[in-house]
């Protein structure tokens, strides 16, 4: 663990904290071995402050559509969504240690832990994603008949997740929270358009039409499971509302894939998702870090260096205990110094073809470039003095707590971020395999201005740990 001690059986622990300056949607979740993955999580919400600029003049210039909005905002509602399997992640990432199967077929995308498995006819499955794959939709991979579990698709009925609008709510605002284990979404609603009002999940959904219920789908854009998962948006004049067992018969705006049924529809593009109010990146930086990714091992994965060692280790806290520190702990001793600012370089490393989803804790970051190719400078200053400015956005580049890295050998992605508050900050691919197989470190920022650490964190119920000296980050 990089900042406490983790919480033992039966024991508690109670976290407190100072809200500086943030706002929005965020999830908690746990990162002692896979255990979020399992439902070990769930929504926060911090309500914005009164004088904060609100993004509804650009969707609307009616005053009544704008109050509508204000009074959505104030009763927002909150989708947590994920990936059900049969099996618990554990399991599945040790049959990934000793097998290089990856758990990439799950049974159900849920929403508030509601779902359903459906079965798609084999026609449905091959149309949508090619042949080569199970009645699940998952394509299948080298011995997995001989070290798996047979998987088959069985269809159930459980009851789906209703957002209800309430009488005379004109707008509902929805906050969607992706904690899921492998898969990339494409979120729509049928018959309904929406506006993006916040980078990271948050939409304004405006009731001006019939009323009843549409199907709400959640609809996995990766290669490797043709899957999708269904909720419902229901507003009626009616008391009664949806049983939440009924299917919309609504049409979809995107086939099962995830792709768009029609050329003239628009899918949200993350690279314009410009702040607002306008929120430049500081146009110098401090240090920069470059991150190779590697797959290290049949089932190891690098950021930088090494595998990290830390997902299931009960390791003491590298926060305070320098001897758990590695190479995957970067700052500290004179680095990574509070409010200096800080460039981020990922890159493929050679035959790695697969896509990563990063997660950055604590500091959100612009992302200010995107390439192909490999990034052959050592500085985002030197590639501009270099005649490499058009890979760069410095004007309205998105601000996320997460970013993409491309599935081709030498792509790369830059960010930069300010060191606003001290934190010992996780950075991590959140793919659940390459996550526990070591894609993972630490960033130690601004600790030379942390307040004294408390001593009843130091003295937290723990067990004493000392790994063997080629202990694995899956064993």
């Amino acid at each position: 663990m990089s900042a406490t001690y983790s919480i033992q059986p039966r024991d508690n622990y109670t976290y407190r904290f100072t809200v500086q300056q943030q706002y929005g949607s965020y999830f908690y979740h746990g990162h002692f071995g896979p255990a979020f993955a399992d439902g070990q999580r769930g929504p926060i919400w911090i309500s914005p402050a009164s004088w904060r600029p609100r993004p509804y003049k650009p969707i609307s210039s009616s005053s009544s559509d704008i109050k509508g909005m204000q009074r959505a905002e104030a009763n927002p509602r909150h989708i947590v969504i994920s990936d059900w399997n049969a099996e618990p992640m554990d399991i599945l990432l040790i049959m990934y240690r000793d097998t290089n199967i990856v758990p990439w077929c799950s049974n159900s995308i849920v929403l508030n832990g509601k779902g359903r498995t459906y079965c798609h006819s084999k026609q449905d499955i091959e149309d949508s994603g090619g042949p080569g794959r199970n009645d699940l939709g998952c394509l299948l991979q080298d011995r997995q008949d001989i070290y798996a579990n047979p998987q088959s698709c069985k269809a159930t009925n459980g009851e789906l997740e209703v957002i209800m609008a309430e009488e005379g709510e004109e707008w509902v605002w929805i906050n969607f929270i992706h904690s899921g284990a492998h898969h990339e979404l494409q979120i729509s609603i049928d018959e309904r358009e929406f506006y993006v009002v916040a980078a990271d999940g948050d939409i304004l959904v405006h009731l001006n039409q019939k009323p009843g219920d549409y199907a709400i789908r959640l609809t996995s854009l990766r290669v490797e499971q043709v899957i999708q998962g269904l909720g419902i948006l229901h507003y009626s004049s009616k008391v009664n509302g949806s049983s939440g067992f009924v299917v919309p018969n609504t049409k979809p705006w995107v086939h099962l894939n995830g792709t768009l049924v029609s050329s003239s529809l628009t899918a949200m593009d993350e690279t314009k998702l410009a702040p607002f109010p306008e929120r430049p990146p500081p146009r110098t930086t401090d240090s920069t870090l470059r991150l190779f990714v590697n797959m290290t091992g049949p089932a190891a994965w690098s950021l930088g260096l090494g595998s990290h060692q830390a997902f299931r280790q009960q390791l003491p806290p590298l926060l305070w205990e320098d001897e758990s520190r590695g190479d995957t702990t970067f700052g500290g001793h004179g680095s990574l110094l509070n409010r200096s600012v800080v460039d981020i370089i990922f890159e493929n490393g050679a035959n790695v073809t697969t896509q990563h989803p990063f997660h950055k804790h604590n500091h959100k970051a612009w992302i200010i470039g995107y390439g192909h190719g490999g990034f052959p400078w050592a500085t985002i200053e030197e590639a501009i003095d270099e005649g490499a400015g058009k890979f760069f956005n410095f004007e309205d580049p998105p601000i996320r707590d997460g970013c993409r890295l491309g599935n081709a050998t030498r792509d790369w992605t830059v960010i930069r971020y300010q060191i606003t508050f001290p934190a010992a900050s996780m950075l991590h691919c959140h793919m659940i395999h390459h996550f526990g197989a070591g894609q993972q470190l630490v960033l130690l920022e601004g600790v030379e201005s942390m307040a004294k650490i408390p001593q009843e964190v130091k003295n937290k119920v723990h067990a004493d740990f000392v790994p063997d000296l080629r202990y694995g980050p899956l064993d």
